[in-house]
């Protein structure tokens, strides 16, 4: 079975109606992550640190106070490419499954290397949303947050939600209650398969509507 990398980022948002930077986009400001490997699935590697804010800084509080980062964490912080090696050091193409909670987590990775213009050592077909996987295992057809999956599954969970590390452990911690209650991969993928291509159905419907209108 492959590895688990379990990645939490927090990360800088511009949500006010004015003022927004030219070209603005999020950057990680902090990382939290665990490998989970073996039968059963134990920690054998972690991952905490607080990012720089290289592009846009001054655009960084607001979401550092949301995450309870202080000006003393980010005296301690690393640079976006050191990072992605602390990443790179956990993660192995083709072996390792980089797990996060929803979408975002490997867009913000992926533009932040593209903006540093470095390689993203963390392939896409590796990537596993676990909260598409939560989602589609329930049969619901809305997407639980994440301490409310743990709530539901009874997961001992531990620390302050939205600081990356403890995020990262409890998401952890909820995949492997998902395996013990009978969750399996390749059921994930064989479900994520057919939502994917009644998704894609939906928005050509969607396309075909919006195209019909417009030639009236």
């Amino acid at each position: 079975m492959k590895k688990f990398l379990v990645v939490d980022f927090e990360f800088t948002t511009y949500e006010r109606p004015v003022g927004r930077p030219r070209g603005f986009f999020s950057e990680i400001i902090e990382i939290g992550a665990v490998k989970l490997d073996g039968e059963p699935l134990t920690d054998c590697g972690r991952i905490q640190s607080f990012v720089k804010p290289h592009f846009y800084p001054k655009q960084a509080k607001d979401s550092m106070d949301f995450c309870m980062i202080t000006a003393k964490d980010m005296q301690q912080a690393i640079e976006f490419p050191a990072m992605v090696q602390e990443l790179a050091a956990l993660y192995e193409s083709g072996e390792t499954y980089f797990v996060a909670w929803g979408t975002e987590d490997y867009k913000v990775l992926q533009t932040g290397c593209e903006r540093h213009k470095i390689e993203n050592p963390v392939k896409y077909e590796d990537y596993l949303d676990l909260a598409l996987a939560y989602r589609l295992w329930k049969g619901d057809d809305y997407t639980t947050g994440l301490k409310k999956a743990t709530e539901e599954q009874e997961v001992n969970t531990a620390g302050l939600w939205h600081t990356a590390f403890d995020d990262a452990n409890n998401t952890g911690k909820l995949l492997i209650e998902m395996f013990n209650r009978g969750w399996k991969l390749e059921d994930f993928f064989a479900a994520r398969e057919v939502y994917e291509a009644e998704r894609a159905a939906r928005q050509a419907e969607r396309a075909k509507h919006h195209n019909g209108y417009r030639r009236w």
